[in-house]
C-alpha cells in the first residue's frame, strides 16, 4: 500500500481556510449592515458579502464530507481516511468505481477529481495537491474497469478537439 497525503500547508488551507475568510468577510458584512441605516446602498455590499460567505462555507462543508486527507492505495483498492473531524474509513475497490469526474476529466486540471463507488454509493474527492498526484491518478486509471477507462479516454479526446477548434 502506498500512502498519499497532503502537505502541512495544504491541510491547513483545506481544513481551516474558510474560518479566516469568513472572519474578515463577516467584519465587512456587519459594518455594511450597520451602515444600511445611514445610506441605503450599503445593502449591496452586505448582500454580496453574505453571498460570498455562504458560497465559501458551502464549498468547505462539501470538502469536509468528501475529501480524505490520507489515501492508501494498492492495485485492488483505496483506503481513504483522515476526513475532517471524523474517524470514518472508506474502502473503495477499483472494480466498483462507476464514475470519475472533475479535474482533467472536465477540462479543468486545477479542480478536484471525484470518484464514485457504486457498491457503497460513496463519493470521494481529492485535489491535485495530494502528494504524488500523478502516481495516484495513474494507479486509479490503471485499475478502474476497462469500460469506464475507455469512456474517459473518449471524453478527453473530444474535449481536446473542442478546445483546438474553439
Amino acid at each position: 500500500m502506498e500512502k498519499f497525503s497532503y502537505s502541512f500547508f495544504a491541510r491547513i488551507i483545506y481544513r481551516y481556510g474558510n474560518i479566516i475568510a469568513t472572519f474578515f468577510l463577516s467584519i465587512h458584512f456587519i459594518s455594511s449592515v450597520y451602515f444600511i441605516t445611514e445610506k441605503w446602498y450599503f445593502v449591496f455590499p452586505a448582500a454580496i458579502n453574505g453571498l460570498i460567505i455562504y458560497i465559501i462555507n458551502r464549498y468547505f462543508i462539501k470538502t469536509y464530507r468528501l475529501f480524505p486527507f490520507v489515501i492508501e492505495a494498492d492495485n485492488e483498492k483505496m483506503v481513504c481516511s483522515d476526513f475532517f473531524m471524523s474517524k470514518k474509513k472508506v474502502i473503495i475497490h477499483y472494480k466498483n468505481i462507476d464514475e470519475l469526474k472533475g479535474g482533467i476529466f472536465s477540462g479543468f486540471p486545477t479542480r478536484p477529481i471525484y470518484l464514485h463507488d457504486k457498491s457503497q454509493n460513496v463519493t470521494v474527492g481529492f485535489y491535485s495537491h495530494v502528494g504524488d498526484f500523478q502516481k495516484l491518478s495513474t494507479k486509479i486509471l490503471r485499475n478502474i474497469p476497462e469500460k469506464l477507462y475507455n469512456e474517459l479516454l473518449n471524453k478527453i479526446k473530444t474535449d481536446r478537439g473542442k478546445i483546438k477548434r474553439g
